[in-house]
This record gives structure tokens, sequence and C-alpha cells, in this order.
């Protein structure tokens, strides 16, 4: 384990924690830290992002805060507490000549931090009138808080669910060039370039490449990440460029009188014959279809109606049961009349009537609020969207029943404020406890992990790098078309010009229970969506998996009787049929 030193000046002591680039300190370096901040510890330091119950020198009030926090605090000369802050400007709105009290009850109070997902802990104040800092636990996560009424309504961090990404965006990650349908797949030099470059380089590659214009026949090197976004030729920009510049000067000095489609579309109070196309300004154009837009006439007559290319975008809606089926798995059945998740788009802000699986609870919300700020997929039980029963319900059935919120109120990857419990589903007497992430990367049983792979495994990747060519053991795969987890680890990876081929040897002591089952079936569907073929080796008695697609085949094999060189001919006779040979 790497040791760290206390990075303040002239301290030799171990840090309490480690960090690559910014200062760790040491625990009695962290107690200085909050002395400055006015605050002493009440429990144990657990961490620099994580929640320390704390004590205000000054007012007493005990609260929450991270380390983080009070740096942050120190740096500005201003103290941690927030009740104490809040205390001092209620007292500064008081004074302001338009200030007008307005005094909440305690049954207010408690009522208002309740809905919000609050216990009321104290008023702080003898008088709230909504500017004074009141003192709440949250009930999900036990943080203590000292905020003002209005602050609660915001919820806990704990209960906030955002998105890192658009719902309609396309998933960022490692794209093969080959696999891309780029344009620049057109433009690649094949007697320049090696083939390997090409079957293993990325759309985001920043290493130059040989290129050759289709039109003009020039060779030239640029590099990958720009030719992917958009191709181009050196000899062919300059030309277009020369070619541009004399059009702009001739339209700065061509009238709009002398343009037929613009002259035909114009609207405008102004002399068409005293307009130049090039010359600024904005005017009034008539589009076939009756808007009357007002805009720069060579912006009409390049990019035409901005109404109708808006129109061109509404027509081509995005169904709620195409982008979030999650929400649209929950969409009640029978009281939302003619509309169904396959014609009400996914942003529609229309109110309609949903259903939990977990409760039975029926509420109405718009469409577009689902996929909101807390982003609950239950308002009653609290649980989430996007939870790790829903993105990986394999391995959410190894979430030990002992651990206080279930699979449906925590991410695949999210820092839980406890270590959570897990029961292996191949051996239910293995309990052990690890991270979230951790597990979410891959990380299995401890005790069931072997030290190596099997004399098997290691048979069937030697006949496959013989007989199928480049193949590599235990590849970790991170693709952008990846839904269940953010990467995978494959028995055999055998990677080709044409294909990309994933072998996985499932042995039926370890892959018969039914939550591996499940993460069978996931990794298969995750590797088929990223365009692999996978070749399944289901040991002894194992029963198929639930998965028909083109690209997938499972071969029988026995543990009694391991035959890898006649499987591996097998799978590649699969493969020769699957090009027609």
């Amino acid at each position: 384990m790497r040791v760290q030193e206390c990075s303040t000046v002239g301290c030799t002591r171990q840090a309490a924690f480690t960090t690559r680039t910014k200062p760790a300190w040491c625990s009695e370096c962290i107690d200085v830290i909050l002395r400055t901040g006015g605050l002493e510890a009440v429990e144990p330091f657990p961490g620099p992002e994580k929640d320390r119950l704390t004590r205000c020198l000054t007012c007493g009030v005990q609260a929450h805060y991270r380390l983080t926090y009070t740096v942050e605090r120190n740096r500005t000369r201003e103290r941690t507490c927030r009740a104490c802050f809040w205390k001092a400007w209620a007292a500064d709105r008081r004074t302001e000549y338009w200030y007008e009290p307005r005094v909440y009850t305690r049954e207010q109070v408690a009522q208002h931090l309740d809905a919000n997902g609050w216990e009321l802990l104290d008023t702080l104040a003898p008088v709230t009138e909504g500017h004074e800092p009141v003192l709440g636990k949250c009930r999900w996560c036990g943080k203590i808080q000292a905020a003002r009424m209005s602050d609660f309504g915001w919820g806990c961090v704990c209960s906030r669910n955002t998105r890192s990404t658009h719902p309609t965006d396309k998933p960022a990650g490692k794209v093969r060039l080959a696999d891309s349908g780029a344009e620049a797949l057109d433009w690649w030099d094949h007697a320049a370039n090696d083939e390997r470059t090409l079957a293993t380089v990325t759309v985001r590659a920043t290493r130059a490449a040989h290129w050759r214009c289709p039109v003009c026949d020039l060779r030239f090197e640029k590099q990958i990440y720009l030719m992917a976004e958009r191709p181009s030729c050196p000899a062919c920009s300059a030309r277009r460029s020369a070619e541009w510049s004399r059009e702009y000067e001739r339209l700065k000095t061509t009238p709009v009188a002398d343009v037929p489609e613009l002259l035909a579309a114009w609207t405008d109070d102004a002399d068409p014959r005293g307009v130049m196309v090039a010359g600024g300004g904005q005017y009034r154009f008539r589009c076939p279809a009756g808007h009357h837009p007002r805009l720069a006439p060579l912006r009409f007559r390049n990019a035409g109606c901005p109404a109708c290319r808006a129109a061109a975008t509404r027509a081509q809606p995005k169904w709620l049961a195409d982008v979030l089926p999650e929400i649209a798995a929950q969409w009640h059945p029978t009281r939302n009349g003619k509309y169904t998740p396959h014609n009400v788009p996914w942003d529609s802000q229309r109110k309609m009537w949903w259903r939990a699986d977990c409760c039975g609870h029926e509420w109405q919300e718009t469409v577009r609020a689902r996929d909101k700020y807390q982003r609950l997929r239950c308002p009653r039980c609290r649980t989430i969207l996007g939870a790790l029963a829903w993105c990986d319900p394999g391995l959410a059935a190894e979430w030990s029943p002992a651990n206080p919120v279930t699979a449906w109120h925590v991410r695949p990857y999210a820092n839980t404020n406890f270590v959570p419990e897990w029961v292996c589903a191949t051996n239910p007497d293995h309990v052990w406890q690890m991270s979230l992430p951790s597990r979410s990367a891959g990380a299995e049983c401890p005790e069931c992990r072997p030290t190596g792979k099997s004399r098997i495994e290691l048979d069937h990747y030697a006949a496959a790098n013989e007989l199928l060519g480049d193949a590599r053991s235990n590849a970790l795969l991170r693709e952008p078309a990846f839904t269940a987890r953010k990467s995978w680890t494959v028995d055999v990876l055998v990677t080709t010009v044409s294909r990309r081929v994933v072998i996985e040897y499932d042995g039926a002591y370890w892959h018969r229970a039914e939550p591996k089952v499940l993460v069978d079936t996931s990794k298969s569907r995750d590797l088929l969506a990223a365009g692999y073929y996978v070749a399944r080796l289901r040991e002894d008695d194992l029963r198929a998996l639930d998965i028909d697609h083109p690209r997938y085949r499972e071969f029988r094999v026995y543990a009694a009787a391991p035959r890898p060189q006649e499987i591996i001919k097998l799978i590649r006779d699969w493969l020769r049929g699957q090009d027609g040979d």
C-alpha cells in the first residue's frame, strides 16, 4: 500500500488518506483544519469526500460536513458552520426596509421537511420566518444539515440521481474506426497503412495515418480523429476556400433582385435592388410553407427557412419506448386512454398515469419530469431509475438483504456511505463486503475466485490461438454499446480484419446459479450489441441462454472429455459459414 506524507509544511507524519495530485493531511493536521473552520470532530475521519459529524465551537450545533468543504471555506476565511452563517444572514435580512416577516410554526416547518425526506431535529431560533436555519436529518442516509427551510426543498444529495449524458445522446466511448461507418473509411490508404492499424484504431485516435483523396487522388497524412469527424483533403480544401472567397466577393455586389429564388421569397419593405445578398442585415422572406422568417439573405439562400427545419425535426419524434424503456415499463395499462409509450415523445410535458411494479403505487406525472431531478422509479418506495437492479440484475441478485437499502436504491457505480454486503450466488455460505464500483467493474466472490485460469480454459485458448490466430486471454473490453456494465472481461478474444470473436467457457459449477445465468445473458447481449461474434462453450447439462442472434452460437462441451481442438474447429467452421464460404 502506498504511503503518503502529510502535506502540511514541516509535518512528517503519514497522511490519513492518499491522493494523486491534491493535498492530503494526517489526523492531527485535519483536526487543526477543523478548528480553523470553527469545528471539532464528533466521529472518526471517514475520508475527504465523505460527510463527518462535527460540532460547532461557537453555537454547539452538530452537523455533517466534508473535509473538502471546510478547506474551501477556510480559503475565504469563512466559518464552516451553516447554523451560524444563516443566523447572521437572517439578521441582515430583517434590517432591510422591504422585509415582511412571515412566521412559521414548528408543525409547518416539520411538515415541509417531511415532504422532502427530512426529519426536523431543531428550529435553532425562537421564531422561524423562513430565513433562519433549521436542523434536519435525512431519512435515508442520516445526514444532519443546518439550512434554511427553502434549502431543504431540494432534498438530500443522496436522493439526487442526475444523468451524466442526455437521454438521446449517442453513447461515448471507444469506437473502432473500422466499425464506425465513417466517411473517412473511403479515404483510408490501404497501401500506406498496415491492416492491424485499421482493425484496432479508434475514431478518437490522435495518431497520424495515411489517406488518399477520392476526388483528386492526393496522398497525405492527417490525424485520425480529425478525419473521422470530417474528412478533408488539403488540396481540395484550399481550392474550395479560394472558390468561396471569390463567390462571396461577387455576392457582396449582387442585389437580391438578381437572384430569382431570393426575389420570389422577398416580402420585406426594403427595395431588393438595393440590398446585397452578402451585405449583412436581416430582412423578411416568405417560404413555400407560409412562414415569414427574418434573416440575412445569404443565410436564407444557403439554409432555407428555420421554421421548416424545426418542423422537419419535430416530424421525427423520439418515442418514450425507444429512448427510456425503463420508464416506459411503468406506463399504466388502462388509465392513459389512446396514449402509449410508442406514440408519446420521451420529453412530452403531458401528464400521464404510472404504476410502480414494486408496490402497485399509482400516480400522475409528466413524461419529461420522470427523467429529471431525483429520477424516482417509485415515489412511495423511493426507488430510483437506473438502479443496480435494473442495469445488472445478475449482480443485484447477490445484493445482501442485510444492506440498509435494496438494489433498487443504488446506482451500479455509486459510492455508498456503507460498504455493501454480498451473498455468493454459487455458494450462499460465502458472504463478504466489497464496494459497489468494484463489483460493477467485475470483481467476484473472493472465496470462489480461482488463482488462475483452469487447464481446460487454457487449452481452449491455445487452440484458438493456433487455429484462429491473434487470440488474447482475459481481455478487458469497454464499448459504448455496453448497457449492463461499463466493461466486461472475456475468456478469449480473437481479432481479425473482418470480425472480433469472443469465446466464453461456462463451467457447470460456476454458471449454474440463476444470477450467473442473468450475468451470462447480459454479457452476451452487450457483446452482440457492440458487434462481437459470441461463442459460448456450455459445459455438461447447462441450459441454453435465451438469446437468438445470427452472431451468437452455443457449443456443448464436457468436463470429463474436453476436446479443445475439435471445438475450436467447429467455431472456425461456424464463422466461415457466416461469410458464406
